[in-house]
């Protein structure tokens, strides 16, 4: 689909994108969604030099986004990316695009120096889980545990 670009996202996407994470956490029972966290959760993200928002443009609208932010890694002694939302609009699946999207943001991390990229999924999103391995991602033996610090 020639239609689409990938590009870095910007402040003005960020109501768009706010929209594609609550089709994402409908489908994710861990979080809950909150349009002003995720407003202010996207703008840390496209403020930090550390991280990188991709979003999918098809006829004047954000269609798909994902990101990614480095950290230090002591296992690879040098950066990894964490990749965290990728989702593409539900009419606009099948096309590629979420492949394209986690492309860029392999390709910034690369260039960022990091070694490794990982991210966490919902056990329960089949489609997802068999995306990635379709993707050649591998599947570790590490578990997550969240802490709410409040």
């Amino acid at each position: 689909m020639t239609n689409v670009d990938i590009r870095p996202a910007e402040l003005s996407d960020i109501t768009e994108m706010v929209g594609l994470l609550e089709s994402l956490f409908a489908l994710e029972e861990d979080f809950a969604f909150d349009a002003a966290k995720q407003a202010k959760g996207i703008q840390l993200l496209l403020e930090d030099d550390h991280c990188r928002f991709q979003v999918a443009e098809y006829d004047g609208r954000v269609v798909g986004m994902c990101s990614a932010q480095w950290v230090y890694s002591t296992s690879e002694g040098a950066k990894s990316a964490w990749i965290e939302d990728l989702v593409v609009a539900g009419e606009m699946r099948g096309r590629q695009i979420g492949k394209r999207l986690l492309d860029s943001v392999l390709e910034w991390s690369k260039a960022q120096g990091c070694t490794r990229a990982q991210l966490v999924y919902d056990q329960d999103n089949q489609p997802a889980i068999g995306f990635y391995r379709h993707q050649g991602w591998q599947q570790t033996n590490l578990g997550v545990f969240k802490y709410s610090i409040k």
